[in-house]
């Protein structure tokens, strides 16, 4: 590296960092970095249709792996297409390093100039400035570090100028840092929790994202065995107890109807790494007259949006273990709520009545696509009103292999996400659930950059020709829909035309055809299912 310029000492780093792969698009503010990341260092790069892809596939990678993501734009309105996809990771809290080129602060007529700082931290992102030539390495290694423990994007500003100087005074790898020690509360408040949990005579032991590694979630089960008390998750820690006795499955507004009725007889909940929102909770309803104690190894998640009885900050193992050991030295009986309810089925939601009509039923639909598709599988999910059934219905192995994107309530965004996510775990096939108005949007963009890197994708557009949530408000109130209505070209033809594989599906004997087409294997594949908007759910 003696004569390396700042550009390559940056490639070099991020090639043996162990994160990648990098997702981008180039431009002369960082054309050469990514060139010298993959044809000097053999760094794995997935090419982008656009800025808002290129970071979504990035948010998608980190959700399933557990790594810090990476993306790389040039300037300007580089930087201004990836807006959306910023505040879609500040508000699913995930990490991802945006690598920015940036304009030469001598080169003020620049017609891509902008001011990336102010426009960055307007979506929540964080934002870090290479300093100088010298301090680069440390620069970027603080991105990566302020984005793992933020939990949130970190935009790392590059001036085109500095990239192309010596990097002489300093070189080696990125000093990322030790993992987090493990944490194990203390004090009065673990006495309260204690209390709290030893008094309960039904309780829950309920798992968010924030736990979703075999350790905690052995802990965990430890835990609730000793209780005698049903496990749960938040939808995005879907599946972690999958298999386990007394399983009520999601805890919220998305639970079956055996788990709704536990949760209600249930007299506390035991969270651990969960941020009890809104739909967790159900607006708060499914925790009233119930004490509450909430565990995260982070101060700052705890009561961000309900408030607990306790707050424990610790780490899942620890803390469960360390209630376990404290009850036990108490003699405190097993609370027998489990003894009250079936060991199994709690989670399952009723199968959909027969349709006897014309078409497609959804809900038929989705119970023959979850048969058809391969079992170990990443599901992803665009925003719509599609999306409530498909999560339902659409079952996925371990909590890592489902994630969603609607945190910020956009459509558009999943064809990128799963991209990334499939580059997580390149030997799993990927589902994408996506409605015809977010294809349109975001998904038709980037199908062809899934044809392009070879990913193993099922895109599955649930197609009723509108935008959904709108058409239902329209029809509630007896007004004409005719505006949201789309009368959109057959998608199966587009996506052979992208280079990938099409197939439409009218009927349910259109599904045998479909059935062939995953089993065949090969380039991506779109299904276009044809449904009816009046006959579709919304919740």
């Amino acid at each position: 590296m003696a004569d390396a310029k700042v550009h390559q000492m940056l490639a070099r780093a991020l090639a043996e960092s162990g994160l990648g792969p990098l997702f981008g698009l180039v431009g002369d503010a960082n054309l050469y970095m990514v060139d010298s990341y993959v044809r000097e260092y053999g760094g794995r790069y997935f090419s982008a249709a656009n800025e808002n892809g290129a970071v979504l596939m990035a948010l998608g990678c980190a959700a399933v792996s557990g790594k810090v993501g990476l993306a790389t734009v040039t300037h300007g309105p580089a930087v201004t297409n990836t807006l959306t996809a910023l505040v879609e990771g500040v508000k699913s809290y995930t990490p991802i390093v945006l690598l920015c080129g940036d304009t030469a602060a001598a080169d003020r007529e620049n017609l891509q100039n902008v001011a990336q700082r102010d426009v960055i931290l307007a979506t929540g992102a964080g934002f870090e400035q290479m300093r100088s030539p010298a301090t680069a390495l440390d620069d970027l290694a603080r991105a990566i570090r302020r984005a793992q423990a933020e939990r949130r994007p970190i935009a790392f500003n590059m001036p085109t100028d500095f990239q192309h100087m010596p990097a002489s005074h300093a070189t080696g790898p990125l000093a990322l840092g030790s993992p987090p020690h493990a944490i194990t509360p203390q004090g009065d408040g673990l006495d309260d929790a204690i209390g709290i949990i030893a008094a309960a005579k039904r309780p829950i032991v309920l798992a968010g994202r924030g736990v979703c590694d075999d350790e905690a979630r052995a802990a965990l089960l430890r835990l609730a065995r000793r209780l005698e008390a049903p496990v749960a998750t938040t939808l995005r820690a879907r599946s972690l107890f999958r298999g386990e006795p007394y399983n009520l499955g999601i805890f919220g507004t998305l639970s079956a109807p055996d788990a709704i009725d536990a949760i209600l007889k249930a007299d506390c909940v035991v969270a651990f790494g969960a941020s009890l929102t809104s739909y967790t909770t159900s607006n708060g309803s499914l925790l009233d007259g119930k004490r509450v104690v909430q565990v995260s190894a982070r101060a700052g998640d705890l009561g961000n949006n309900f408030v607990p009885d306790v707050g424990l900050v610790g780490s899942a193992r620890e803390t469960a273990d360390t209630i376990v050991r404290w009850l036990d030295e108490a003699e405190i009986p097993p609370s027998g709520f489990t003894g009250e309810l079936p060991a199994q089925g709690l989670a399952a939601h009723p199968a959909p009545a027969r349709w006897m009509g014309e078409g497609l039923d959804f809900l038929e639909t989705l119970a023959a696509l979850d048969e058809m598709l391969p079992p170990e599988r990443i599901l992803t999910v665009d925003g719509g009103r599609y999306m409530v059934k498909s999560l339902e219905r659409i079952g996925v192995a371990e909590p890592r292999r489902m994630v969603h994107t609607a945190s910020f309530g956009s459509i558009g965004l999943g064809m990128a996400y799963a991209i990334g996510a499939g580059a997580a775990e390149p030997d799993l096939p990927v589902v994408l659930f996506i409605g015809d108005g977010g294809f349109m949007l975001g998904g038709l963009t980037e199908f062809n950059t899934a044809v392009r890197h070879g990913s193993n994708l099922t895109v599955v557009v649930c197609n009723d020709g509108s935008y959904g949530a709108e058409h239902v408000q329209l029809r509630a109130k007896q007004m004409d829909p005719s505006l949201i209505l789309f009368d959109w070209p057959d998608f199966a033809p587009v996506a052979q035309a992208l280079g990938g594989r099409g197939v439409t599906v009218r009927t349910p004997a259109d599904l045998e055809r479909a059935r062939a087409e995953i089993a065949k294997g090969g380039k991506p594949l779109l299904i276009d299912l044809k449904l009816d908007p009046d006959r579709m759910p919304f919740h």
